[in-house]
């Protein structure tokens, strides 16, 4: 054995210098030791449905990255992709609150690995439910002349689960119906949106109805006057002399239907009696069914109330009227009172600028023969002024005629 290393020992080193040489050249030329840093290195989440099964859940988006530094051979290197490095976390085991949890780095090919940072700070949270009501939001507007009636949202609440925190910034939970010229009644399905007080979405809870059934009639306009429905009184020496109603026209809405045959309203009935000052009160429309108020649900109405005072006008006996006088006789008209006094209550504004030439008296003289007669006199006036005077009466009540035979000539 001994022979054999001695011999052609010479030639036996130069050999092995020379490879190891070789194998120096090779790896220091043509696959020399490098360094390649690649950043960013996305870290997965790994195990969040085991801590999910026990009530917890990822606060917010954590998408940490990390810095990897790999060394060795060239061509050990370069077979390592950004895809073959695997970074990761597991949370399994972790309780809820703020957790500091170590990162985990493999690669392929027995290069060697350095990265930063070595670990990632987690929040861990409660997961939580919570019912929340479905609020209606509506854009656009309907066709000309029709307006957006009862609307029903169904169901009227729905449950969502998420991090504690993000299921208590919930602010609103809403569906947006979108109305374009329609004059037909609608249904749709939409989707619930989340959002916070600022009107954002909440993007990290989910909502356990994926849509919202939305029922909404579209109903027509129409402009119809009002009537009232008045039973009011003064009391004894009071008259009404004004009542006015604001407004007298009121805007209805319903189906096409229910609309057709309505031409006009009335107020519910109002009664008053023995009024002596003006008064202001709002009645209630009456609304037929089908048909609901689009402005005005109740009129104004104000009611003037004067007091009445005793007139006395006199009235020349040139107005005494005589009836069925029979025609072989005459009145003695220098023997009746050159003025008769007509006494009425009515108001100060009814007789202020009565005419009493306008003042008619009347005496029926059927059966009348030749002599003196006692008769009462029959007052007429306008048609306006009766209507609006009471206590209307005559001086002299009776008054003496004298009736004589007609002269023949």
């Amino acid at each position: 054995m001994s022979k054999f290393l001695s011999k052609n020992l010479a030639a036996k080193v130069i050999s092995i210098l020379f490879a190891l040489l070789l194998w120096i050249y090779v790896m220091s030329v043509i696959n020399p030791r490098i360094t390649r840093e690649e950043l960013n290195i996305p870290v997965d989440l790994v195990n969040e449905n085991i801590i999910r099964q026990s009530g917890l859940v990822v606060y917010g988006d954590p998408e940490p990255t990390i810095r990897v530094r790999l060394t060795g051979n060239r061509d050990q290197v370069h077979r390592v992709s950004r895809d073959n490095i695997n970074a990761s976390i597991d949370l399994r085991g972790y309780e809820e609150g703020t957790n500091s949890i170590p990162i985990d780095v493999t690669v392929p090919g027995g290069v060697e690995v350095e990265f930063s940072p070595r670990y990632v700070t987690v929040e861990l949270e409660r997961i939580v439910e919570k019912q929340i009501e479905v609020e209606l939001g509506i854009e656009g507007s309907p066709a000309s002349g029709y307006v957006l009636g009862e609307t029903r949202v169904q169901p009227g609440s729905v449950w969502v689960e998420g991090p504690e925190s993000y299921v208590n910034s919930i602010e609103t939970i809403v569906v947006w119906l979108e109305l374009n010229n329609e004059s037909e009644n609608l249904s749709r399905s939409l989707p619930p949106r989340v959002l916070n007080s600022r009107g954002e979405e909440v993007e990290q809870v989910e909502v356990k109805t994926s849509f919202v059934d939305v029922q909404a009639t579209i109903d027509q306009v129409k402009s119809v006057p009002v009537d009232l429905d008045l039973n009011v009184q003064g009391d004894e020496g009071y008259q009404i002399v004004r009542i006015n109603s604001d407004p007298t026209s009121v805007t209805i809405k319903g189906q096409p239907g229910n609309l057709e045959n309505v031409s006009r309203l009335r107020t519910e009935t109002l009664e008053l009696e023995n009024l002596t000052e003006n008064i202001q009160t709002r009645i209630p429309i009456v609304f037929p069914e089908g048909v609901q108020p689009h402005s005005e649900t109740e009129i104004q109405v104000e009611i003037e109330v004067q007091a009445m005072s005793e007139h006395t006008l006199e009235v020349s006996r040139d107005n005494l009227r005589y009836e069925n006088l029979d025609p072989d006789l005459v009145v003695d008209e220098e023997a009746l009172p050159e003025f008769f006094e007509v006494s009425l209550t009515a108001l100060d504004s009814t007789v202020q600028n009565l005419d009493t030439r306008t003042i008619m008296l009347f005496v029926n003289l059927e059966d009348l023969e030749a002599g003196s007669h006692q008769v009462s006199p029959r007052v007429w006036l306008p048609m306006n002024i009766e209507t609006a005077s009471s206590d209307i009466s005559v001086r002299p009540d009776p008054v003496e005629i004298q009736i004589m035979e007609r002269e023949t000539e």
